[in-house]
């Protein structure tokens, strides 16, 4: 003989609903995980010379990090590293400017940088936020 478990819809609400819960605050969790791995450094690195860029069909350009990467394996480019900025989180750095760096590209860089500070900062007031 079965025996058969009388089921409250009211109590399977409530079940569902906290398990919806659980799961948007996991996400929510699991992107400040990311927040906060991305704001412990800042990583700014700025190249010139000429390379191909295959243009995608979708109107994007797919695979210029490869493309920077793999720098001497295509003779037709000439990418050089002009200028590199490395921030940690504890507030030490790293920077690297070549001989014969453009006051342009510097100028540059130095934008790229100041960005870069300026979207962390905005980053951490997201999370002070978060626990405020």
């Amino acid at each position: 003989m079965a025996v058969k478990k009388k089921t409250n819809p009211q109590q399977n609400a409530v079940d569902s609903s906290a398990a919806g819960e659980q799961s948007t605050l996991r996400q929510a969790i699991g992107k400040l995980d990311k927040i906060v791995t991305d704001l412990s450094s800042l990583h700014v690195q700025t190249y010139a010379g000429t390379a191909e860029f295959v243009r995608s069909d979708n109107g994007t350009f797919d695979n210029i990090r490869d493309t920077l990467s793999n720098k001497g394996s295509d003779q037709n480019q000439q990418i050089k590293l002009k200028a590199e900025t490395l921030i940690q989180f504890d507030g030490d750095s790293y920077n690297f400017i070549a001989d014969g760096t453009s006051d342009q590209l510097l100028k540059m860089h130095k934008d790229a940088v100041e960005a870069g500070i300026k979207t962390r900062q905005g980053l951490m007031e997201l999370v002070k936020d978060v626990f405020d």
